[in-house]
């Protein structure tokens, strides 16, 4: 079977990627380390079934993945990512210099960086190529998959990720702004979910005492002050204590984890950092077109099309209540990388 251009230049970049993964152990910061490192050793013996460390513990040992070379682990985690990103279809016009395939050419590239080594994000992206083939599945209903996916991002919360249980809520909450007959349906969604993520972070603090950015970012970040990976750490302006606090905080959260202008002149001579931010601003642009072009050639509210971005937007929305730094958001997003290149390529993935 002959290759078009687009699976030449698909594979060209999975060649280029997993071979630069396999030397990332040489050039990276130490910094990158510290959780595969954990992962990899479990010096005090964390592995379990249930959350992302001692899971992630297990999965490495049991395959005994743990015992191999970084540069081994490498090649095979990211053959396999871009086997089932092949899998999901190269899109139509891959070769062309737009501005949504220079996003994801370098979001492949990336991973080089982020999955080359034992890693909780490894785990993370096989579950949402899963959620992602469900979306491309001709099998059920879309209603069906819906439900599906939803109950399955329920699951994965309660066993892996604890914060994902927050995501077919805010998804919810989106996706009944657009049963709605009113103008600027995907601001107003977004706006709701970043409300409802402050709604449950006040119920929680009734239950706990603390509100969730409270008890997770900002009890971390304040550890975390002066040390060397705490240059880019995301600390709310005012105490959240509070609720009023809190939503400050939840809400410069998500401006810059997904808008980070801030980042840009703040770390002007980080040229990582720079870099890493103009591709959050241009990705958000880039989803906010897409959303809105699947919002008009979409005819049911269920069209598995919105709920993509009902989905994504809903995760930028827990980045925005969690996200401890910079590294980390960018790092998780390419966590969800899957059903981003879905939402980015949908009508060259599948329209006919």
């Amino acid at each position: 079977m002959q290759l078009s251009n687009n699976q030449i230049l698909f594979i060209f970049i999975a060649i280029i990627t997993i071979i630069t993964g396999s030397f990332a152990h040489l050039f990276l910061p130490e910094k990158y380390y510290y959780d595969a490192v954990l992962i990899a050793i479990d010096p005090y013996n964390q592995k379990g079934l249930i959350n992302s460390y001692p899971v992630a513990m297990l999965f490495y040992d049991m395959l005994f993945l743990n015992k191999l070379p970084f540069s081994i682990i490498s090649i095979l985690q990211l053959t396999i990512i871009f086997w089932f990103f092949y899998k999901l279809s190269v899109p139509k016009n891959f070769t062309k210099l737009y501005l949504s395939n220079i996003l994801i050419w370098s979001a492949l590239v990336a991973l080089s960086i982020y999955i080359s080594m034992p890693s909780k994000e490894f785990i993370n992206i096989l579950f949402i190529f899963f959620i992602a083939f469900i979306f491309k599945s001709t099998r059920f209903k879309p209603k069906t998959k819906i439900y599906i996916i939803l109950v399955l991002f329920g699951l994965f919360g309660l066993w892996y990720r604890i914060y994902f249980i927050m995501l077919p809520v805010l998804a919810v909450v989106s996706f009944l702004i657009f049963k709605l007959k009113i103008r600027k349906k995907i601001t107003t969604s977004v706006i709701a979910s970043i409300l409802a993520a402050i709604f449950i972070s006040s119920i929680y603090e009734n239950v706990s005492g603390k509100y969730m950015s409270e008890g997770t970012r900002e009890a971390l970040n304040e550890k975390r002050i002066g040390r060397q990976d705490s240059q880019t750490l995301i600390l709310s302006p005012i105490n959240t204590n509070n609720l009023l606090g809190e939503a400050t905080g939840i809400i410069y959260g998500y401006i810059t984890v997904n808008l980070p202008f801030e980042s840009l002149i703040k770390f002007y001579k980080k040229p990582q950092v720079i870099l890493f931010s103009t591709w959050q601003i241009f990705l958000f642009y880039v989803l906010i077109i897409q959303f809105n072009k699947a919002r008009n050639a979409s005819t049911s509210v269920y069209d598995e099309r919105l709920w993509l971005f009902h989905i994504i937007f809903s995760y930028f929305v827990i980045q925005g209540v969690f996200e401890p730094d910079l590294g980390s958001s960018i790092r998780h997003k390419f966590g969800i990388l899957p059903i981003i290149y879905q939402a980015v390529f949908y009508t060259r993935l599948y329209d006919k």
